[in-house]
């Protein structure tokens, strides 16, 4: 293939795990391939799933599994390896698709600054059609939906242009509740003033998971930059319905993200303590920056990653884990502590060659609430153990789990007892204490936000 350089080594598990489908039918590979120039078929010729297990999509799978495809060269989402790294082998036939990128529309209300998905980028000229049919999103959902783990429901445009949006969503979470469900969105187009917010209520009502509203500024001036033809003050108005709503039903979900880009004209330290009080007054859950280096004028300077600021807000940041917070009050915190004279472990070669029970105590000393048991089945809280050998290098990272024996606010307590599998082999090894947020198919660990975890070192 025509400049294709063998000689990277890289690796990806896009092609292993996710398809993404434009509101034309067109398949790619990756989030980030807005004018569709790496298609890996078409749903008007074939199914999604010869698609998912297609000749191309599987020689490209053989080819990562060797370290290099010219396929994903152009791509921004591979990862490059080290010299001495083993490169990570895959399947080259996947049974099921587990996640879906779903673009119900190309089309958006805003002209953000300089964005891919600008009216004016030429991206529009890419789609052969703006909007994605109802009818089809159904078809395609019951073909993929019994075996889907995740639908994200965005990709290119702001998914609220459709005009059935909220349809697409509520079909979704009625015929295959399972489905993590999530959305990113501007949110204006969901203001539906004519009829008593109808359109915010239907998908609250749905039992969407997850919603992230784009909102880049505390006031219009610094709102409007990149949000051009945006109205601030309707999107914090709308943000605070949603959330209002959601609670009214006294559920967990949709989950409320703010996500704030960093640009320029918005970072000072001033706009960074008043967007924090705002996210708190409107009710969202979690409020996070992002980091950005485009477009290339607008970047903000002091907080690019590895920065003396960036470092600052390290836990705070969207991609960096997924329980950090900008909201203090919401902030997934624990102290832990393992009560060794229950078990005796004073470091003194204590033997593990049964189930032992050990009691735990955990104080929520961050804010969030964690909550036993939830409406969704996701987003509940437990005790978790993680086995490492004696240089921690990890082998168990399921070891143990203990549920909690009752929500826990700010500041409350509670001694967990938490079993301990037998550790077959002989030697020493470390046990690594913390809180887990679970999401049935996957989990969060408090440490990546901030909270310290707790070593204990056994002996067999």
């Amino acid at each position: 293939m025509p400049g294709c350089n063998k000689e990277t080594r890289f690796t990806c598990n896009w092609i292993f795990n996710i398809l993404v489908v434009l509101c034309d039918g067109k398949v790619v590979c990756g989030c980030a391939d807005p004018f569709g120039e790496r298609p890996l078929g078409h749903l008007s010729g074939n199914g999604i799933y010869e698609i998912w297990n297609s000749e191309k999509i599987k020689q490209i799978r053989r080819e990562l599994n060797k370290g290099h495809s010219c396929f994903c060269d152009n791509c921004g989402l591979k990862r490059f390896l080290r010299e001495d790294e083993p490169v990570p082998q895959g399947p080259e036939h996947v049974e099921a698709l587990p996640r879906i990128f779903f673009e119900p529309t190309v089309l958006c209300n805003l002209a953000c600054f300089k964005a891919v998905c600008h009216r004016d980028s030429g991206i529009l000229n890419t789609r052969t059609r703006k909007n994605f049919p109802l009818a089809e999103f159904k078809s395609l959902l019951d073909q993929v939906g019994k075996n889907l783990n995740r639908l994200d429901f965005f990709n290119y445009g702001d998914p609220f242009v459709h005009p059935q949006a909220a349809e697409m969503i509520a079909y979704v979470k009625e015929k295959f509740p399972h489905i993590y469900l999530y959305t990113s969105t501007n949110g204006l187009m969901l203001d539906d003033v004519m009829s008593d917010d109808e359109k915010i209520k239907k998908i609250v009502h749905s039992g969407l998971d997850e919603i992230t509203f784009s909102v880049d500024g505390v006031n219009q001036e610094t709102y409007a930059r990149y949000r051009q033809g945006g109205d601030f003050k309707k999107a914090l108005e709308i943000m605070a319905k949603f959330a209002a709503e959601r609670n009214k039903l006294g559920r967990e979900v949709p989950f409320i993200n703010w996500r704030y880009i960093l640009f320029k004209w918005n970072d000072a330290k001033s706009h960074l303590k008043r967007a924090r009080k705002l996210a708190e007054k409107i009710g969202v859950d979690r409020f996070t920056w992002e980091i950005t280096d485009h477009p290339e004028e607008a970047k903000s300077e002091k907080y690019q990653v590895g920065t003396k600021y960036w470092k600052k807000i390290f836990y705070e940041v969207w991609d960096t884990n997924q329980v950090g917070n900008a909201i203090k009050s919401k902030r997934f915190i624990a102290k832990i502590k393992v009560l060794a004279d229950d078990i005796g472990m004073n470091g003194g070669g204590e033997t593990v060659n049964e189930t032992v029970n050990i009691r735990v105590k955990i104080k929520n000393t961050g804010g969030a609430l964690w909550r036993k048991s939830t409406w969704s089945g996701r987003r509940y809280v437990r005790l978790g153990v993680q086995l490492y050998d004696k240089n921690k290098n990890l082998l168990d990272a399921n070891y143990s789990r203990a549920f909690l024996n009752r929500d826990l606010a700010h500041k409350e307590k509670d001694v967990l007892t938490i079993a301990l599998p037998p550790i077959k082999e002989p030697g020493d090894y470390f046990l690594k204490f913390d809180m887990v947020l679970e999401f049935r198919d996957w989990c969060a660990w408090f440490e990546s936000g901030g909270s310290p975890a707790v070593w204990v070192r056994v002996f067999k």
